[in-house]
């Protein structure tokens, strides 16, 4: 690959404020949502390949991402549920199928048509529950 970023043929990515519960503060993260064709999960001895791993990849900017830099958190997304909370604040609730443990993961985009492009790129995903509606009874829906 010429230098392309790996954000070739992503769902979704842009940044993204994530909130790190110990901190209680909120950090950007260049993020991508993609299908990987083929992802080790767990260690080399006991772990398991999986084929089309979707995945979203936390990068600490867009640079690290195209300079081929590891994500600094990957995070398996099958199965989880995406749920809109409000303004432009939604989570993501993994299961410990893939990950090591299951996790909530609370995600902020910059505008509400950006949660709202992250909340239809994680319909795509396979066996995903995405729940459009907030704490206050609003839909993100368009």
């Amino acid at each position: 690959a010429s230098g392309a970023l790996p954000t070739s043929g992503a769902l979704a990515d842009g940044m993204l404020a994530k909130l790190q519960k110990k901190k209680k503060d909120w950090e950007d993260k260049f993020s991508i949502l993609a299908c990987r064709p083929r992802e080790q999960v767990g260690d080399a001895e006991q772990g398991a390949g999986v084929d089309f791993a979707y995945v979203m990849e936390l990068y600490s900017g867009k640079d690290a991402c195209a300079a081929g830099e590891e994500p600094q958190e990957r995070v398996h997304v099958t199965g989880a549920n995406v749920k809109f909370v409000q303004g432009t604040v939604f989570t993501v609730k993994t299961t410990g199928e893939l990950n090591k443990k299951g996790a909530t993961h609370f995600l902020s985009t910059n505008s509400v048509d950006e949660a709202r492009m992250w909340l239809s790129a994680f319909e795509v995903v396979p066996d995903v529950t995405v729940d459009w509606v907030g704490q206050d009874g609003s839909s993100l829906k368009a």
